[in-house]
């Protein structure tokens, strides 16, 4: 169960964080292009905070994958019949 959700949370924060990271890198280029600073600047705030998030979310459920182990299929059917 913690595997699973583990999981999950790794799979959604991995993916928010990778592409908002490309949607920065585009949006800093489409700032560089205009010679504008303000465009530079402008993710500095909620935008650059919820990518650190997404990727420190990511880091500790990766560390949980790797502790905790899935539940193998031949242990849940063996409960299942006593």
């Amino acid at each position: 169960m913690l595997h699973r959700i583990a999981r999950t949370v790794f799979i959604a924060s991995l993916s928010t964080a990778l592409a908002g990271g490309v949607l920065l890198i585009v949006w800093q280029v489409l700032g560089l292009a205009a010679g504008d600073a303000e465009i530079l600047t402008a993710p500095n705030g909620i935008f650059k905070t919820v990518l650190c998030i997404a990727a420190s979310a990511s880091a500790i459920a990766a560390y949980v994958l790797v502790h905790v182990k899935a539940a193998s299929p031949t242990a849940q059917s063996k409960a299942g019949t006593r």
